[in-house]
């Protein structure tokens, strides 16, 4: 048993199942290599995770649970217990035989919570979160904040419609050969207003983990949300609006603190920065 082992086993009680499976799949424990079984007992007990014990021949790891069929919780009839109490049925080969139901149990339980690590069902679990969120309607302004919102937790998220510019490319035009008339026009550029959405993203600190905000939406948003709209076809801009706090409570006569509490009058200084405006698809 390695030093690391050890250490588990000494504190498996501070262990939560999720937590212990991705400690073990960093140690290099396959999830053919994992077995589970319930812990003994006709009482409820104070912690999920009773024990675990590391074997070397052959390489394995057995993790006792306080749920499945042996449990304070058990689902089996209490006529087998009183069985294996007096003596009729023997509690090692019980055990033995009701251990390798339990395996199965709990550990289609445990994918059950934690699907991510149900390989042989989703062999990809992120592709496949991406895909059911493709079905949702991207372009709809609740599905817009939910994202959002779900993206950049720290911020508040606004999500309007507005008015946006699309430019088409029409080319240059050829004398003898380009035609004009209620579809085409004397130019290479056109503009055409479109429907779009206005994303607002609201802070009261400039910075995040020591980065400007602007930079941490930046990498945020190419990376979790544009791969999001590969198959959608969206026109969105997205501001981020810095709220000053360099201002002072007043506290005079009339005056309603957490309402009138700017000094000087009621405008609110704020600071707004253009983070994306375009189109996603």
């Amino acid at each position: 048993m390695t030093s690391i082992e050890a250490k588990i086993v000494k504190y498996i009680w501070r262990f939560d199942p999720i937590s212990l499976l991705i400690l073990l799949n960093f140690l290099g424990y396959e999830l053919d290599e994992i077995l589970f079984c319930s812990h003994y007992t006709s009482s409820s007990q104070s912690r999920l995770v009773e024990a675990i014990e590391f074997q070397n021949h052959p390489r394995k790891v057995i993790i006792t649970l306080n749920l499945g069929l042996l449990g304070g919780q058990s689902l089996l009839p209490d006529y087998f217990f009183r069985l294996v109490e007096n003596g009729t049925l023997d509690k090692d080969k019980f055990m033995e035989f009701i251990g390798y139901l339990d395996d199965r149990i709990l550990r289609r339980f445990l994918f059950a919570i934690y699907p991510e690590f149900d390989e042989v069902t989703y062999q990809s679990w992120e592709e496949r979160k991406r895909i059911a969120v493709r079905t949702l309607r991207l372009n709809s302004s609740i599905t817009l904040h939910w994202l959002f919102q779900l993206v950049f937790p720290e911020l508040q998220v606004r999500v309007s419609k507005c008015s946006m510019q699309k430019t088409f490319d029409l080319g240059s035009p050829i004398l003898g050969k380009t035609h004009l008339g209620f579809q085409s026009i004397l130019g290479k550029i056109k503009q055409v207003p479109i429907l779009g959405k206005r994303i607002i993203l609201i802070t009261d600190e400039d910075k995040f983990n020591n980065d400007p905000w602007p930079q941490e939406i930046q990498h945020r948003f190419e990376k979790l949300i544009c791969p999001l709209f590969r198959s959608g076809d969206l026109h969105i801009e997205i501001w981020l609006i810095i709220r000053t706090q360099s201002t002072w409570l007043s506290l005079k006569q009339n005056s309603y603190l957490g309402y009138e509490n700017i000094e000087g009058g009621s405008e609110f200084q704020y600071r707004r920065i253009r983070i994306f405006s375009g189109h996603l698809c």
